[in-house]
């Protein structure tokens, strides 16, 4: 059956979610039928809502449920790619695909060829402490909080790093030596790796760690933590090298010096980026931010880890939508192990009013279940995202402990 629906309106939202803002997208068809897409990123969400509306203009009048022939049209118009076009691309076409599963009255997973988990595994972002208190002792707290909520797998940070900058002061010129070094401390590598001891003692076997580093070290700080956490057996250590364009032959070496699974991912947005890690062997395991690439760069991206023999666990500290878009994704996908789920405590206290039914509501026991609902299966309240306009909040570090300061 040929739908003749054209689009009518392709509109930008931004809502203030805490440490970011959520990159929302509404697009409206000449029938009445809206979708609702996601492109948060943290740092420039107002270059990618530029970006939408720039986009938008150029598709008014084409057919919605001609997603990866838009898809195209968007992309080759830009010239370049990058962060903001390609999550400015997945906000439009996400939005796309929930018009098509509406068109069609069926869940957007059958458009993408359907379920093979019946559930999303999550994993717990994250086991640092405990109601604020950061020392082992709270770390096992959460761990075991962790654990009864029902997930199986958990993240956890590095402990006495170099911090990772107050960016607020870097606009101001205070570049101070601690705040730019990439080198990790012998001290900072024995205490996270007793920390990461002390979570495997009291999770068992049975709950997968992760560990994120969040690109702040050079290749032989990396190497010597990659090293130091092999005996703890992680599902992966992500972003342990200071991300550049070209970091595939440093995280080639750094994967062949430990057997302790090395990640990355969410600061690579297509195939092409993710072929040149894996056309070396710098991977193990895949970490897209399907935010960032879209499903159809995502899907893709998926396939290749596949014929790599490669797992994915997609980054995912987005919005409420973003979770159920990426759970939509990772259900279609057979080499899917767990995706990132930001723990509520970590959230603002509108985060399950700004759709319905709620993420919350659609989380039990570590995993997700996905709504049977046609298209995301979920609807967004313009009312409540309206409540909560943009407002600057990663680049100067203003949200904390649920509220902005």
């Amino acid at each position: 059956m040929i739908v003749l629906v054209k689009i009518t309106e392709v509109k930008p939202i931004l809502c203030q979610g805490g440490i970011k803002n959520w990159t929302f997208c509404k697009i409206t068809t000449d029938e009445g039928i809206i979708g609702w897409g996601d492109g948060t990123e943290w740092a420039t969400p107002k270059g990618v809502a530029s970006h939408i509306s720039d986009f938008g203009a150029m598709i008014i009048g084409e057919n919605p449920c001609n997603t990866e022939r838009i898809w195209q049209l968007c992309w080759r118009s830009a010239y370049v790619g990058g962060k903001d076009v390609s999550a400015a691309l997945c906000a439009i076409e996400t939005a796309l695909l929930d018009i098509k599963g509406k068109i069609y009255d069926i869940p957007a997973v059958e458009l993408l060829g359907g379920q093979i988990w019946n559930r999303v595994r999550l994993y717990f972002d994250y086991v640092d402490s405990y109601q604020g208190d950061e020392s082992l002792e709270g770390v096992v707290k959460e761990c075991e909080r962790a654990k009864g909520l029902g997930f199986t797998a958990v993240k956890a940070h590095p402990v006495d790093l170099p911090p990772r900058g107050k960016v607020a002061g870097w606009m101001k010129g205070s570049l101070d030596w601690p705040e730019i070094s990439r080198t990790a401390s012998l001290v900072s590598v024995k205490n996270t790796a007793k920390k990461i001891e002390t979570i495997r003692e009291t999770l068992g076997d049975e709950v997968d760690i992760c560990v994120d580093v969040n690109s702040r070290l050079d290749l032989p700080s990396a190497m010597r933590l990659a090293k130091a956490l092999e005996p703890y057996h992680l599902l992966f250590l992500e972003d342990a090298i200071c991300q550049h364009e070209d970091a595939a032959p440093s995280y080639k070496r750094l994967a062949d010096s430990t057997s302790t699974p090395i990640g990355t991912g969410e600061n690579l947005y297509t195939i092409w980026e993710f072929r040149s890690y894996l056309a070396i062997g710098a991977l193990d395991v895949l970490l897209p931010d399907v935010c960032h690439t879209g499903i159809s760069q995502a899907r893709k991206i998926a396939a290749l880890a596949e014929a790599y023999h490669l797992p994915v666990c997609p980054h995912n500290p987005n919005s409420p939508l973003s979770t159920i878009i990426s759970a939509n994704m990772v259900s279609s996908i057979p080499n899917f192990v767990a995706l990132e789920y930001y723990e509520p405590s970590r959230e603002p206290p509108w985060r399950d009013k700004v759709m319905e039914p709620s993420i919350g509501s659609l989380v039990k026991d570590g995993y997700l279940e996905l709504p049977k609902r046609p298209g995301w299966g979920v609807e967004m309240d313009e009312g409540e995202i309206a409540k909560h306009p943009y407002e600057e909040t990663w680049l100067s570090r203003k949200f904390v402990s649920g509220k902005t300061t």
